[in-house]
This record gives structure tokens, C-alpha cells and sequence, in this order.
């Protein structure tokens, strides 16, 4: 084969066929867009710029500029981009096999690679040998992990200088990095009291599925039994696990990511702040000042003149 005429290691948004045999990336921009029931493979869904809504025929998860999600290879889902200002989506979809493999060798004995360097198709292989990676499909805060790598990735095509080799390795980064949050996830799992391990990760779902409603709906009017009956608990289990596993009541944490939120607007747009209170779900101008102080220690008028400076 023409070396000229090789097939490019990463493809930048291909058409759907080409999803799976290689490494893409789906850079999008629009104001309203829709696609459904679409099958890919692993992947990763950020927001540079607005919001997006992924469904799948779990839940609804709201995806904006503070957080990023992993869905499964063969998860069927759907995407909705709804603004008045045009929203920036960057997606990374995996090769088939290419998390796996980065979870296998991580974790394997360097003989047995030797031995076996490429693993054996089974059952409940991808079809490329590796056991399939499979994660809690849930929305993560960003962190010190996956999300710089992304970031850098997206800054490097958007300059239009990121070469083949270079993606492919920020991939294969990429790919190391969700072993650990996948090992976070677990971890987190095992504070669920119960002692099967099948129902510790049933609970465990379910309990995301609540906290990625408060985290997507959270401007809206949220009550403990409504949340709770996404989660498919009782208002008393959905409030007891949560406050084990997070540390915090329902509450506490809808308050906390409202008040983020508020912050995030304050600091990037020109909106009143009784717009912002009322955007991000506070009824009381009053009682939104005072959490603000008591969460951030000064006003939210005195934090905008802060960031002015």
C-alpha cells in the first residue's frame, strides 16, 4: 500500500461507517441539532462552548463546560443541541479494543504479555480479544485526569496543528487515564452497604441516575421524591445512600452546584445577578446572596467586580 495513500490513524468527523475501525474525533458546532438512536463506540462527550443533552433509554444527562461523559461501546443514544447561542461539542470514539487493550496491558504481569501479547477472543471479548471495558455511564466533574488531555487535543486541531502520530498518542493517554476513573467508580461503589457485589452496582447505578438528574435539571424544581423516583428508590434509601457515598445530602449538593453554576455565569456573562439567580434555580435573591458569601466568601456583586480586575 502507498504509504501516501495510508488510512489516517485519527479521523476527524468521518461518516458513521468509518466509526469503530479507528480512532475519531466528532468536533461539532450549531445551535440546534439532533441525532437518535446512534450505536458508536466508547466514547467520550464534552462541551466546549453551552450544553448538550445525551439520552440514552436509561436516563437524560446534561453535558456542559464543567463535566464529561463515557458511554459504553454499543450504547444506543441520542443528542440535542437546543440554544439560542451556538453550542461546541468535542467527542472522542475509541477503536474498538483500543481502551481495553490499554486496561490489559496496565494491569498485566509483563510475562504474561510476553506470553500472550495479543489476548484470545471470547464470549465476552469486542471481537479484538480483550475483555469489553465497561464503565458507570455517568457525568464526571472534570479533572486532573482525562480531561487536560482532551483539552489539549482540542486546542491542538482547532489550531490546525495536531499531527496523526500526536493524536494517536493523546488517544492511547486517554485511554490509560479512564482505568483510573473507571477504578474511581468502583471504589466509590464499595461504599454502598450491601453485601453482594451485584447489588452494591445496582444501587450504585441507581444512585448516579438520581445524581446526574440533579446535575442536568438542577435549575428546575427539583423535590427529593421526584429525584428519588428517577433513581427508582424509596425518598428515605435515595437520601441515606447518597449522603454515604457523597458525602452530602441531595440537597446540600443541588445547592452547591447551583451556586457553581451562578459563579461560572457571573464570571462569563453580563447578566443581572437576580438573571443569574433566577437561571440557575434560586427563587430568593435574598437567600441566594447569603449561601454565595457563605460558600465563596464574599457577595456574588463583589466576586463579578473581582474577576473585572
Amino acid at each position: 500500500m502507498d504509504p501516501k495513500r495510508a488510512k489516517p490513524l485519527v479521523l476527524i468527523n468521518p461518516p458513521p461507517a468509518e466509526f469503530g475501525g479507528t480512532n475519531v474525533i466528532v468536533w461539532g458546532r450549531a445551535k440546534q441539532y439532533h441525532v437518535a438512536e446512534f450505536p458508536g463506540p466508547l466514547s467520550i462527550k464534552t462541551v466546549v462552548r453551552g450544553s448538550a443533552m445525551w439520552g440514552t433509554r436509561e436516563a437524560e444527562r446534561l453535558v456542559d463546560r464543567g463535566s464529561y461523559l463515557v458511554l459504553n461501546a454499543g450504547q444506543r443514544y441520542s443528542l440535542t443541541v437546543d440554544a439560542r447561542e451556538t453550542v461546541e461539542t468535542f467527542c472522542l470514539f475509541f477503536r474498538d479494543g483500543c481502551v481495553e487493550d490499554a486496561h490489559r496491558v496496565e494491569s498485566s504481569d509483563p510475562v504474561m504479555l510476553l506470553d500472550a501479547p495479543l489476548a484470545m477472543a471470547g464470549a465476552n471479548s469486542n471481537g479484538n480479544g480483550n475483555a469489553r471495558a465497561e464503565f458507570f455511564e455517568t457525568l464526571h466533574k472534570h479533572d486532573a485526569l482525562v480531561s487536560p488531555l482532551v483539552r489539549k487535543m482540542y486546542l491542538r486541531v482547532k489550531e490546525q496543528n495536531a499531527t496523526q502520530a500526536w493524536l494517536e498518542d493523546q488517544f492511547f493517554a486517554v485511554a490509560k487515564a479512564l482505568r483510573s476513573v473507571r477504578a474511581d467508580s468502583h471504589r466509590q461503589a464499595q461504599r454502598i452497604p450491601a453485601k453482594k457485589l451485584s447489588t452494591r452496582v445496582e444501587l450504585y447505578r441507581r444512585l448516579l441516575r438520581g445524581k446526574d438528574y440533579l446535575d442536568s435539571f438542577f435549575r428546575g424544581d427539583l423535590r427529593l421524591d421526584k429525584v428519588a423516583s428517577i433513581a427508582c428508590l424509596s425518598p428515605y434509601h435515595f437520601h441515606r445512600l447518597f449522603r454515604e457515598v457523597f458525602g452530602e445530602t441531595p440537597n446540600q449538593y443541588l445547592q452547591r452546584r447551583r451556586l457553581a453554576n451562578a459563579r461560572d455565569l457571573l464570571s462569563s456573562t453580563e447578566r443581572t445577578v437576580t438573571e443569574i439567580c433566577l437561571e440557575v434555580g434560586f427563587e430568593s435573591l435574598t437567600s441566594f446572596s447569603a449561601l454565595f458569601r457563605r460558600f465563596y466568601g464574599c457577595s456574588p456583586r463583589e466576586f463579578r467586580s473581582s474577576q473585572e480586575k
